[in-house]
């Protein structure tokens, strides 16, 4: 399968992003430029987060179109500001993590238990995709599948936040953002099932995405993630 399109579904995802987002920040933020000094650290998190992940999109973007257009040099320096900016990705979201827990006279909240889960697990996914990218480098048939990976780690945060009414469900939000996540591999799987170089990529993640979805919905009621939770949340990171 060739991926010479890639980025310009990237670049939906970027647009999907942006409309999540609006009204719980973009929106908010344009607003409130002009008190940007008076911010709380929180909100300094979520600035933070949101600048990296607009650069980790970005560089996708760029990334895909240098390839389709045979710019391989470019790519390949370009390619090695990841080594800066992941780690700053990574930091981002630990640190947004962190500051948003609240440690109540009984210990956190269920709900809170349950985002912070999220929100790393997602941060696994991605680091996952991108060190396996990293390490097949050299292998464009793999490297180009595992750096979509790290964008499928977006489905979620930008769908959950779409505004659209929908109905109640007895069931997770998550459930629909992972089904989504899933179908996307699914499909992905199907379109390259002829291919015989990297095809052995998208359901390997498959694999490793569902892992990590059944852990969300299931073990964010245990003991031991009680005890992690805490543990984290005692950490003097924020």
């Amino acid at each position: 399968m060739l991926f010479s399109r890639s980025g310009y579904y990237f670049f939906v995802l970027l647009i999907l992003a942006v409309v999540g987002f609006w009204n719980s920040y973009f929106s908010i933020f344009f607003n409130d430029f002009d008190i940007y000094p008076q911010l709380n650290d929180v909100e300094s998190y979520v600035h933070w987060h949101v600048v990296t992940m607009l650069l980790w999109l970005g560089l996708l973007i760029t990334q895909s179109f240098l390839i389709r257009f045979n710019k391989r040099s470019a790519h390949r320096l370009i390619g090695k500001s990841s080594y800066v900016l992941v780690p700053f990705v990574v930091v981002s979201l630990v640190l947004l993590a962190h500051s948003q827990i609240t440690i109540h006279e009984f210990g956190i909240t269920y709900g809170r238990l349950y985002v912070l889960f999220l929100q790393l697990s997602l941060l696994v996914l991605f680091i996952i995709s991108y060190s396996l990218a990293i390490v097949y480098r050299h292998i464009p048939a793999r490297h180009a599948r595992y750096m979509i990976c790290t964008a499928l780690t977006m489905i979620d945060p930008a769908v959950a936040r779409l505004p659209i009414d929908t109905p109640s469900f007895p069931f997770p939000y998550q459930v629909i953002t992972f089904s989504i996540t899933d179908l996307i591999l699914i499909v992905l799987i199907f379109m390259e099932r002829n291919h015989k170089k990297g095809r052995e990529v998208f359901p390997i993640m498959l694999v490793v995405f569902l892992f990590f979805q059944v852990m969300n919905l299931t073990t964010t009621r245990s003991q031991i993630w009680d005890d992690f939770s805490l543990w984290f949340a005692r950490l003097p990171l924020t």
